[in-house]
């Protein structure tokens, strides 16, 4: 039998935790213990759990409760450190998974020993449980959080590069490996997303996948600890008013610029994994030099590195040094 554990970390949750543990019982594939870890709760969410436990001996949970509130990062890290399974699913207290969640991804898993973390896609419910949708953008998948086209049911690599721009997958999506956990545990910052810190640490190994394929219902409420922001999901009419901007121009290199920083601070193996991540720093300060002060000469030279090619299509290069071609006007 696969070992496999449930990660969840709740705080003022009573009103739909419930619900999700009920799905996680309900899975095709029975996992092996659920992880609780409340964050000094100020509502009755303890009793609720306390109260759910009791009525389920048949699975092994373990409820611990803070004594004082440490924030979901170091939340849903407490209760990483407290899971013994092979496989680990972190969860949400107030999403729902669907029946085959579980066993779709430990299949995954198990036939793909080079795969550290896996996400699967998700669908929106409501504080009501209706399901919703955002509007697709194009080039994008994953309800527009991931900035690559995957078609539905592959299962593909994310790269670093990728994940250095933006954090693309909730914590609530992802299986991982014990290993990973351990590694995790070594390298928390509170710098980062706990999630993006788990899948950067991951595509470091080339163990990064997506599964294209809802497998759960993401809530999105008012009183979400971790959720979507909705201008992250904005219209292609919006998408296409911002591009010009200097600030959003800037944003796709000064994302992965800061990330790096941050690895480089708790990450002792990023240069084992990642060699060329210093050279990767340089041109993302460069980047941002030379579209701010309109440097066009060097900026154009810049589309013969692999790492602008990366970061951005061919259209938005010619955009760029269309933008540095104004900004140089402006100083003259």
């Amino acid at each position: 039998m696969l070992s496999i554990s449930v990660a969840m970390a709740t705080y003022n949750g009573e009103k739909y935790v419930q619900k999700q543990l009920d799905s996680i019982l309900n899975q095709s594939h029975k996992v092996n213990e659920i992880i609780l870890v409340d964050d000094k709760s100020t509502d009755n969410t303890r009793e609720v759990i306390q109260k759910y436990i009791q009525q389920h001996p048949e699975m092994k949970f373990s409820f611990y409760v803070n004594e004082v509130n440490l924030g979901y990062k170091k939340n849903f890290k407490k209760a990483m450190s407290y899971c013994r399974g092979e496989y680990i699913f972190l969860c949400d207290q107030d999403d729902i998974w669907l029946s085959n969640k579980v066993e779709e991804m430990i299949a995954i898993m198990d036939t793909h020993p080079n795969i550290l973390s896996l996400a699967s896609s998700f669908s929106f419910i409501d504080k009501d449980d209706k399901t919703f949708e955002v509007e697709k953008v194009k080039g994008l998948s994953n309800n527009n959080l991931l900035r690559m086209v995957v078609n539905t049911n592959d299962v593909v690599e994310v790269t670093f590069e990728t994940l250095l721009t933006q954090n693309s997958f909730q914590g609530c999506a992802l299986v991982i490996r014990q290993e990973l956990n351990q590694r995790f545990q070594e390298c928390f910052t509170e710098d980062l997303f706990h999630d993006w810190l788990i899948n950067l640490l991951a595509a470091e190994q080339k163990g990064m996948y997506f599964y294209n394929k809802s497998l759960f219902l993401y809530r999105i409420h008012g009183k979400n600890t971790i959720g979507i922001n909705e201008q992250e999901h904005y219209t292609k009419k919006e998408h296409a008013q911002k591009r010009n901007e200097l600030k959003t121009r800037l944003l796709l290199a000064q994302y992965p610029l800061e990330t790096l920083k941050k690895l480089e601070k708790t990450e002792p193996r990023l240069s084992q994994y990642q060699p060329d991540y210093k050279k990767r720093m340089m041109f993302y300060q460069n980047h941002i030099d030379y579209l701010t002060n309109g440097n066009v000469l060097k900026l154009f030279l810049q589309n013969f590195s692999p790492y602008y090619k990366g970061m951005k299509t061919k259209k938005a290069r010619i955009m760029d040094l269309i933008f540095a071609f104004k900004q140089k006007f402006k100083s003259i």
